[in-house]
């Protein structure tokens, strides 16, 4: 019998291990993830329809443009899963994408890629959604443990 084994709640016996508690930040967190990942989906579904819809000056650009789209979808939805079951990476990718994020609203707030109302909205998203990530709570349940 190995060490695992003869422990009480080991992996062979048959019991459960006992839940963690999620900080109520990590959930708020976990959900404005979710709603990133969702609207990202999203554009990408609306770009998609406007590629069909009306001709593109390039397709090759559009198509390049939504897989971007689409694989940013993708990377928020796996690091919203991932927060909801408290990964250690999800600080760093969360604060990267968040960075971007930042970097999208001050294009907006400069007329590059929008309006500055569009803008707004990405700012507030990012600043809080860093601030959770550097919250406490939420490092002391995504620490690694050595």
């Amino acid at each position: 019998m190995t060490e695992q084994e003869s422990m009480p709640n080991g992996p062979g016996s048959g019991h459960p291990e006992p839940a963690v508690r999620r900080p109520v930040l990590l959930l708020v967190l976990t959900l404005l993830l979710f709603a990133e990942a969702v609207a990202a989906l999203g554009v990408g579904v609306w770009s998609l329809v406007q590629l069909v819809s009306s001709p593109p000056a390039s397709y090759a650009t559009a198509i390049a443009l939504l897989v971007l789209i689409f694989a940013a979808g993708v990377w928020l939805l796996a690091i919203a899963v991932s927060t909801y079951r408290m990964r250690p990476w999800i600080r760093g990718a969360g604060i990267t994408w968040q960075a971007l994020q930042i970097v999208v609203a001050v294009a907006c707030f400069q007329g590059v890629l929008g309006e500055p109302d569009d803008g707004w909205p990405l700012l507030i998203v990012a600043v809080v959604c860093i601030a959770l990530l550097l919250s406490p709570s939420v490092v002391a349940v995504t620490r690694r443990e050595v």
